[in-house]
C-alpha cells in the first residue's frame, strides 16, 4: 500500500498560502492518519481553526465541527440538544447530527474551558471514541480533534484532557522576515481533488500495517537514553504516553514507505513529550545530537569503552615478578635507580627520633637503637641495618602470559573493532544517502536536516579517533610476553 504520493500532495494542499505553518501543518495529518488529537497553544488569530477546517477537506468521510468553550459552556453546544419527543416517553436522548458525536474532524477552541459537565463525556469521546447517548453507549467515527488554547490548564480536573493531545505546538504570530508575504498574501485555499482525498477504510488499513513495523534497535536506544535524560530534567510521562508515542513513530515511518520506524522518525518527539513550552527546547536541542546516529554508539560511550582498554593494557604489562643477579640475589633499585641487592647494603631505617635501627639475625623480629644494643650489653657487629623501604622496592623483569590469555584478550578487541567499522561503514553510508532520503522525506524539516548531515561529520570523525585507538591497543597487547 504505497501512499507517500498521495500523503505527500495532501501536505502540499494543507500547507498551502499558510505562512512558518509547516510544522502543525505536517503534524496535524498525522494525527489524523494516527487516529490522534493535536493542541495547538497560542494567541488568536494564528490560523489555527484555518488548518483544522483543511484537514478535513482531506478526508472523504464524516462531517466537519466547530466550537468556542467559554466557562459557562453547557453540555448541549458540543454533545446536541435533548430530544423533546424521546423525554415525553422518560427516555434521555440527544439529538447529535451536526454536532461533535457525529463529526470526523473537530476543533475546539479554548478547550480548557471545558467545565466538569462536559468533561467526563469529552474525555470518552477523545479516548476511547465513544459517547453516552442515553442509556447505550455507540461509537464515533471521530479522526482526530485540533484543540486550541491560549493558556495551559489550570486545575487537576483537567490534565486528563491536556494528556489526551499526544501532539502539541507552540504558534507564534509569523515573524518579521515574513510580515511582507503576509501582507500580499493570497489567501485562497483549494481543497484536494476527491482521488487524492483519504477514506476511513484506508486510514485503518494505514494503521493496521503501521501497527505490524518493528521498531530499529537503534530506535529503541534512543527512547531509553532519551527517558533517562526526561528523568534527569524531572520531566515525567506516563507508561500510556509512551505507548501512544511509539504508535505514532510507526505512523510516521509506515507513511515515509520505511520497513521500520527508525531514528528520523524521531523528529515528531519533542512535540509530544513537553508538559511546559519551556520544556520544548531542551527536548529540540537533545534530539539535534541524536537523531542521525546510533546512541549506543556515540563517541562518549566508545571513548570510555576505548579507556577502558587502556587501563587493561597497563595492567597486563605491568611488571611484577622480582628479577635476580646472577647470584640469585633479589634485584632492588637504589635512589639513583641502579639495581643493587641485600648484600650491597642499604640505609638503615630511623625511628621517630631519628635513631638508627637494628636487628639481632637470631634473634626474634625486634629492632633496637644503638644505644639499647649497648644497654643490653650486646655486640654492635652482630646486628644488621633495618632496611629503609624505597619508592621503587623492586627491579622487575616484564611478566609473561599464557597464550590462552592473549588471544582472548585479541579475540575481545578484533569484536570491538569490527563493530566499530561496521558502524563507521553505517556512518559512510547514511552520509551518502542523506541528501536524497532527506529530499523525499515526508515530515524532516530543512532545519533538522542540515543538524542530521552536521552530526553524522562530527561523529564519524569522532569514532575513527577511537577506532585508530583500539588499533594501537591491539598491536601493544599482541607484544606483551608469552609463556613458552
Amino acid at each position: 500500500m504505497d501512499v507517500k504520493p498521495r500523503i505527500a500532495a495532501l501536505i502540499e494542499h494543507l500547507q498551502q498560502g499558510l505562512l512558518e505553518r509547516d510544522t502543525p501543518a505536517r503534524l496535524a495529518l498525522l494525527a489524523a492518519l494516527a487516529g490522534e488529537h493535536l493542541l495547538l497553544l497560542g494567541p488568536p488569530g494564528t490560523a489555527k481553526s484555518e488548518l483544522s477546517r483543511r484537514l478535513h477537506t482531506l478526508l472523504t468521510d464524516g462531517a466537519y465541527f466547530e466550537r468556542l468553550l467559554t466557562r459557562f459552556s453547557v453540555p448541549e453546544e458540543l454533545f446536541g440538544p435533548l430530544s423533546i419527543k424521546a423525554l415525553e416517553q422518560d427516555r434521555y436522548l440527544r439529538q447529535t447530527k451536526g454536532y461533535l458525536p457525529e463529526a470526523s474532524v473537530a476543533f475546539i477552541d479554548e478547550i480548557f474551558k471545558a467545565n466538569s459537565a462536559i468533561l467526563n463525556s469529552l474525555l470518552t469521546l477523545l479516548n476511547e471514541r465513544q459517547f453516552d447517548n442515553g442509556s447505550e453507549r455507540r461509537e464515533v467515527p471521530l479522526v482526530s480533534v485540533i484543540a486550541a488554547s491560549n493558556e495551559l490548564p489550570e486545575g487537576a480536573e483537567l490534565n486528563a484532557l491536556y494528556d489526551r493531545f499526544l501532539l502539541r505546538y507552540q504558534v507564534a504570530p509569523v515573524s518579521d522576515q515574513a510580515f511582507t508575504a503576509l501582507l500580499t498574501l493570497n489567501h485562497g485555499y483549494q481543497a484536494p481533488p476527491p482521488e487524492l482525498r483519504l477514506s476511513g477504510a484506508e486510514l485503518a488499513a494505514i494503521r493496521r500495517l503501521a501497527e505490524r513495523l518493528p521498531l530499529a534497535p537503534a530506535l529503541v536506544r534512543l527512547l531509553t537514553r532519551l527517558r533517562a535524560f526526561l528523568a534527569e530534567q524531572e520531566m515525567t510521562v506516563s507508561d500510556r504516553r509512551w505507548r501512544k508515542v511509539v504508535k505514532l513513530l510507526k505512523v510516521s515511518a509506515c507513511c515515509n514507505g520505511e520497513t521500520e520506524a527508525g531514528l528520523f522518525d524521531a523528529w515528531l518527539l519533542p512535540h509530544c513529550l513537553w508538559q511546559q513550552p519551556e520544556q520544548y527546547p531542551r527536548l529540540e536541542a537533545w534530539l539535534q545530537e541524536h537523531i542521525a546516529a546510533d546512541p549506543g554508539f556515540s563517541p562518549q560511550l566508545v571513548a570510555e569503552l576505548v579507556d577502558s582498554w587502556q587501563q587493561r593494557l597497563a595492567q597486563d604489562a605491568d611488571p611484577v615478578l622480582p628479577a635476580l643477579n646472577e647470584q640469585g640475589y633479589q634485584l632492588y633499585l637504589d635512589e639513583a635507580g641502579q639495581p643493587v641487592t641485600e648484600r650491597d647494603g642499604f640505609r638503615p631505617r630511623h625511628n621517630a627520633a631519628g635513631e638508627a635501627l637494628y636487628r639481632q639475625p637470631r634473634l626474634p623480629d625486634t629492632s633496637f637503637t644503638e644505644q639499647e644494643i649497648r644497654n643490653l650489653g650486646g655486640n654492635l657487629d652482630q646486628y644488621e641495618p633495618v632496611l629503609e623501604p624505597y619508592q621503587r622496592p623492586t627491579a622487575l623483569r616484564p611478566r609473561a602470559w599464557p597464550a590462552a590469555h592473549l588471544a582472548a584478550r585479541l579475540a575481545q578487541l578484533d569484536e570491538r573493532i569490527g563493530e566499530l567499522g561496521q558502524y563507521l561503514d553505517w556512518l559512510t553510508q547514511q552520509q551518502r544517502e542523506l541528501a536524497p532520503r532527506l529530499r523525499q522525506h515526508l515530515w524532516l524539516s530543512p532545519a533538522l536536516a542540515v543538524q542530521a548531515r552536521h552530526q553524522l561529520e562530527q561523529q564519524q570523525q569522532a569514532l575513527g579517533r577511537q577506532r585508530e585507538r583500539l588499533l594501537a591497543l591491539r598491536r601493544d597487547f599482541a607484544a606483551l610476553p608469552v609463556e613458552a
